[in-house]
């Protein structure tokens, strides 16, 4: 491809960065919160903090986007193509924010921008990012059909969202009142299990092969259970590996610990990686 026209293409994935804040700052507006403002003058770690995690969310539906469109013949019509799923991906990120805001952060107030709880900010932004992961992998098939590309992102979505209500049933202290009272311990855990899980069904859309629907669904579904459960169990292992004398429960709720927080994140992190890459 030309200079000329992959400088075309990078100016486009600017201007759909830039389209996709103005998007968000619309509509937390429209819900009285002005981002500009909140970062700029009250100097907002939390509007910050959401606000990068959604642009990143947003760089990863676009690189999904730029795939689907790689399908299109001729110049202007991979621009358009482009820029067709770069706003489905915008709006796609908007409404898994709502959704996460009912289904994942439910009963937490301030939309993630507020500084009085930084630790709801940093849950947003990770379902941001990993919204991104899911869309970049439904978006992964360019042989696939729009509606199809839809179904395989609310999937995953659906997945996603169950599996980390799973995971507030499994830990033994209230997750969502701990970030409730702004425990960054305990966030950063919700932080590795979200974008974990978005590594993860990635992966498993990415890999379901050019099969029927059913067996594609089957696929996935193997895919996605083995994965879980390997992650899981291997987070034991390594939690014990890199704090072998703690009690993390304790240390995250009690001493309200960052560091064994961002140790239970990352190993949930790192474990997704190694399994997401051998399984796939």
């Amino acid at each position: 491809m030309p200079i000329h026209h992959l400088l075309g293409l990078m100016i486009e994935a600017f201007v759909i960065v830039f389209v996709a804040k103005l998007a968000r700052d619309w509509v937390l507006k429209s819900r009285g919160y002005a981002v500009n403002q909140l970062v700029v003058k009250e100097r907002s770690t939390g509007a910050a903090i959401s606000q990068a995690g959604y642009m990143v969310g947003i760089l990863l539906g676009f690189l999904g986007a730029i795939s689907y469109a790689s399908q299109a013949t001729g110049y202007w019509s991979l621009v358009g193509h482009i820029a067709l799923f770069g706003m489905l991906a915008i709006a796609l990120q908007i409404a898994a924010d709502r959704i996460s805001n009912r289904l994942v952060f439910h009963g937490l107030a301030g939309e993630g921008v507020k500084d009085d709880n930084v630790s709801h900010s940093v849950g947003k932004a990770a379902v941001s990012i990993a919204t991104g992961l899911v869309l970049r992998g439904s978006l992964a098939d360019p042989s696939s059909g729009v509606a199809a590309c839809l179904i395989w992102f609310v999937v995953g979505q659906a997945l996603m969202i169950l599996a980390v209500l799973f995971y507030f049933r499994l830990t033994p202290y209230d997750d969502l009142a701990e970030i409730k009272h702004n425990n960054l311990a305990a966030a950063f855990p919700v932080i590795g299990i979200l974008i974990g899980l978005g590594l993860v069904i990635e992966a498993a859309v990415v890999g379901k092969g050019d099969t029927g629907v059913w067996d594609a669904v089957l696929r996935v579904g193997k895919f996605l259970g083995v994965s879980l459960v390997l992650v899981w169990v291997f987070r034991m292992a390594a939690s014990r590996i890199l704090l072998p004398k703690a009690k993390l429960s304790s240390e995250i709720t009690e001493g309200k610990s960052i560091a064994a927080g961002l140790q239970e994140g990352v190993s949930f992190f790192l474990v997704s990686l190694i399994v997401t890459f051998f399984l796939s």
